[in-house]
């Protein structure tokens, strides 16, 4: 059954930290300790920023600074809860917010 949520995600540098922590491995934890139903940390192969420089896993170019991508969807009250936190920590990145048509599924 279709039911309305929101998607909140995060686009960040793999060297952006939040309290001294690399902020793929703090946000997450930040958001399970705020009961949100799940996150999804991404990789990225490539990609570039506001600074215009390309960030890549090819050989000729190599960076050790990759893209990163972290996705949260839960009910729009629990994202809205989160996100004034969520923007005071990421201070270099973009999060974008909007609403989605979500089913749920959980094992019984």
């Amino acid at each position: 059954m279709l039911q309305n949520g929101m998607l909140m995600r995060i686009y960040i540098a793999e060297s952006t930290k939040v309290n001294d922590k690399p902020a793929s491995r703090y946000l997450p934890e930040f958001f399970l300790s705020r009961g949100l139903t799940g996150c999804t940390v991404y990789r990225g192969m490539s990609g570039f920023g506001h600074e215009n420089r390309m960030r890549t896993v090819d050989v000729l170019q190599f960076s050790l600074d990759l893209p990163v991508i972290i996705d949260v969807i839960d009910t729009k009250e629990k994202i809205e809860a989160v996100l004034p936190e969520v923007e005071a920590m990421v201070a270099d990145g973009l999060i974008l917010v909007q609403d989605v048509r979500m089913c749920r599924k959980v094992p019984e």
